[in-house]
């Protein structure tokens, strides 16, 4: 099978995506229409490239990357697939994220940088957002389903306070501040978690609910996105 532009683009997503439902890759503007995704998707996984997850949670069909596409891509790309997870909640989150980088760059036509080129550790602070938005003013992103503890959650404020206060920032990421956006399932999560920020954080922390973006936690088949 000979891979176009298109294919590699659509591979290096998966593999820093994780997983993408079929109406996510037509949302990020890879195919025009559900014929056509579902043609060239079936010959990826033919090809052996892509594989097809299917699971009672969700009636659309999921799709990651394999082994051998991921040796395909200029990027390490299976260092990148070890112990990736196919449980419930690792898809859930997985598809949350994608949701909120299509709701967010689609109202603010900022570029998106995802999780895994991200990861740094400052003053023995892991630094591991969801997500970049590179806007006007940078949004680190948060995608939180409740799963996490609050005390866990605060050491992760901790780590972008160490981040911000470090002088660092420009050095790391290519600007000197920014904010912090966490979305989350409903106000009193979001109340908890507001109540989690350390003093002097040096940045802001914005607290958004998914309904705020028009999104669900684990997304419909076929929902529209803002």
């Amino acid at each position: 099978m000979k891979l176009t532009d298109r294919d590699r683009h659509l591979l290096r997503d998966l593999l820093y995506s994780q997983v993408l439902s079929r109406d996510q890759i037509i949302e990020l503007g890879f195919f025009t229409s559900v014929s056509r995704a579902n043609t060239r998707l079936r010959g990826l996984v033919s090809s052996g490239l892509i594989r097809r997850l299917d699971t009672p949670y969700y009636t659309q069909s999921l799709y990651t990357l394999t082994r051998k596409a991921a040796q395909l891509l200029p990027v390490s790309g299976t260092k990148l697939l070890a112990g990736r997870g196919e449980s419930v909640r690792f898809l859930e989150h997985c598809l949350a994220v994608t949701n909120v980088r299509l709701a967010l760059t689609a109202k603010s036509k900022g570029t998106w940088k995802f999780e895994q080129e991200l990861w740094r550790s400052v003053d023995g602070h892991s630094i591991r957002p969801d997500g970049l938005l590179l806007a006007r003013t940078p949004v680190f992103i948060e995608v939180d389903l409740g799963h996490v503890s609050l005390p866990k959650f605060r050491e992760k404020l901790i780590g972008y306070r160490a981040l911000a206060q470090s002088g660092r920032c420009h050095q790391l990421f290519g600007f000197s501040s920014f904010n912090l956006l966490t979305t989350t399932t409903g106000p009193l999560r979001s109340r908890h978690l507001m109540n989690q920020l350390p003093a002097n954080p040096g940045f802001d922390l914005i607290t958004q609910i998914f309904d705020e973006l028009q999104l669900a936690t684990f997304p419909s088949p076929g929902m529209d996105l803002p």
